[in-house]
């Protein structure tokens, strides 16, 4: 199985801000996961075009969103359970690691957060930061698949491939 991961398109105005190559990038998914900041639901009409689509709200959406979405998802596909979330946080805990990196001892703390909110996740995708992350942590697979909104960075996307199981799940990281 072939999932699209994205986050924080931030396309407020109109799906016309997506770069065409997330859609050619896309081509080929069983389904598509948007770890939220997603600005309007056009977007989330485009990308049901291509694949069916589980998404969750982030901190930038506007209520009507929020409240279709949800914060979370936990679901379970090709054989693995996938927690979902955009993995802002209350602002007195998020200020414990906002500024580091994610290497840095203090984003043990973001982890050890996303584990508890996510329980029995085995892959647990996420936004918010607009960096790009793949990362094993206490035996969960944690995927950031960038952000696609300029100007911040370079606009990447994640492939999360689940081969039939036992083999485990590989994920890279898609610059556009």
């Amino acid at each position: 199985m072939r999932i699209g991961l994205l986050s924080d398109t931030h396309a407020a105005r109109s799906v016309h801000e997506l770069p065409e190559r997330l859609f050619e990038r896309l081509k080929g998914a069983d389904h598509i996961l948007h770890a939220g900041d997603i600005a309007s639901l056009p977007v989330l009409d485009a990308l049901s075009r291509i694949a069916p689509v589980t998404a969750v709200a982030g901190n930038m959406d506007p209520p009507e969103l929020r409240d279709r979405l949800g914060s979370r998802q936990l679901l379970e596909l090709g054989g693995r359970t996938i927690g979902l979330q955009h993995g802002h946080q209350p602002h007195a805990l998020q200020d414990h690691y906002i500024a580091s990196d994610y290497e840095d001892d203090r984003f043990e703390l973001f982890f050890g957060v996303m584990k508890q909110q996510l329980p029995g996740a085995e892959i647990i995708v996420f936004g918010h930061f607009h960096r790009p992350l793949i990362k094993t942590w206490r035996g969960v697979l944690f995927i950031n698949p960038g952000a696609i909104v300029r100007p911040h960075r370079q606009p990447t996307l994640a492939i999360l491939e689940l081969p039939a199981l036992p083999a485990p799940p590989t994920a890279q990281i898609i610059s556009l």
